[in-house]
C-alpha cells in the first residue's frame, strides 16, 4: 500500500510540472530574453547623477535609449556587468576602458550598473567643470565620508598622474601620433615618487587651511579647479569620453 501510495504522489507531482494548454514550459521562459525599459534607466541614471553633484542627467531619453539597448544586445538583458562584459560592449583600446570602469564603478562594488555607466559618461562628456570636480572627490573619497582624509591623498595622485599619462598614451595611438623622448622622459617624471609625494604635500599644505586631518569638496574644489595637472586630467577624461561615444554610434 506504502508503495502505491508514492506512486500515486509522484503521479501528482509530475502532472503539476507539466504546463497547461497555452502555458509556455519553464525551458521556454528561462530562454525568453529581458528588455531593459529605456524609461526605468533613464529614471535611475538621472537619480544616479543628481546624488553624485549634477544638476541633472545630460542626455535626452532618446539618446538614453540608444545606450540601454546596446546594452541590451550585449550583455543579455542584465542591468550590470563586470569589467571584462564591459570590455566587450565597446569597441575601445582596452587600458582607456579600464580606466573608465574604474571612474563609472564610483561605489567601488565591482560590478557596473548601466544607471552609473551613463551617469558617468553624462559628467565626463557633458558636465560643468564643477560637476566634473564632484565626481572626481566622490571617486577617491573611498570611506564615503564626504571628506578626503590626508591617507586617501597619495593613493589620489597617484591614480591621477597613473591615468593622464596612459589616457595621453592611448589617445596618441588612436591618432597614430608619434611619440617622442620628452613626452616619455615627462611621463617618468609625473609618475616617480617624488613628484607624486610633492603633490600630494602641496595639496595638503594649501587645502587643510585648519589642520585638522581632513578636507572637505569645498576646499578640494577651491584647489582642483586652479591645478594644472587636475584640469588637464579633466580635460582628457572627457576627450576620451566623447571619442568613446563617435566610435561606438550606440551611445552617441
Amino acid at each position: 500500500l506504502l508503495g502505491s501510495d508514492l506512486e500515486k504522489a509522484e503521479h501528482l507531482q509530475r502532472q503539476r510540472q507539466k504546463p497547461r494548454a497555452g502555458q509556455p514550459s519553464m525551458g521556454a521562459c528561462q530562454s525568453k530574453k529581458v528588455v531593459i525599459s529605456a524609461s526605468e534607466v533613464m529614471h535611475e541614471a538621472n537619480q544616479h547623477a543628481k546624488e553624485h553633484g549634477a544638476t541633472s542627467l545630460h542626455f535626452t531619453k532618446l539618446q538614453v535609449s540608444h545606450m540601454a539597448e546596446r546594452f541590451n544586445q550585449l550583455n543579455d538583458g542584465q542591468k550590470s556587468c563586470t569589467r571584462e562584459q564591459f570590455k566587450h560592449i565597446f569597441n575601445f583600446d582596452e587600458e582607456s576602458l579600464d580606466i573608465l570602469y574604474d571612474a563609472f564603478d564610483i561605489d567601488h562594488s565591482g560590478t557596473l550598473e548601466l544607471a552609473e555607466m551613463i551617469s558617468g559618461l553624462s559628467f565626463m562628456c557633458r558636465g560643468s567643470i564643477q560637476e566634473k570636480l564632484k565626481f572626481l572627490f566622490m571617486q577617491h573619497d573611498v570611506d564615503q565620508s564626504g571628506f578626503l582624509e590626508h591617507n586617501e591623498l597619495l593613493p589620489m595622485f597617484q591614480k591621477l598622474t597613473d591615468q593622464l599619462v596612459k589616457l595621453e598614451e592611448a589617445s596618441r595611438r588612436r591618432n597614430e601620433l608619434t611619440v617622442n623622448k620628452t613626452d616619455v622622459q615627462k611621463a617618468k617624471i609625473l609618475r616617480s615618487t617624488s613628484k607624486v609625494n610633492e603633490l600630494a604635500e602641496d595639496f595638503k599644505k594649501a587645502s587643510d587651511l585648519d589642520g585638522d586631518g581632513k578636507i572637505s569638496y569645498e576646499e578640494f574644489e577651491n584647489y582642483m579647479e586652479k591645478n594644472e595637472l587636475c584640469r588637464k586630467f579633466l580635460q582628457v577624461m572627457s576627450e576620451t569620453g566623447n571619442t568613446l561615444r563617435e566610435e561606438n554610434t550606440n551611445f552617441s
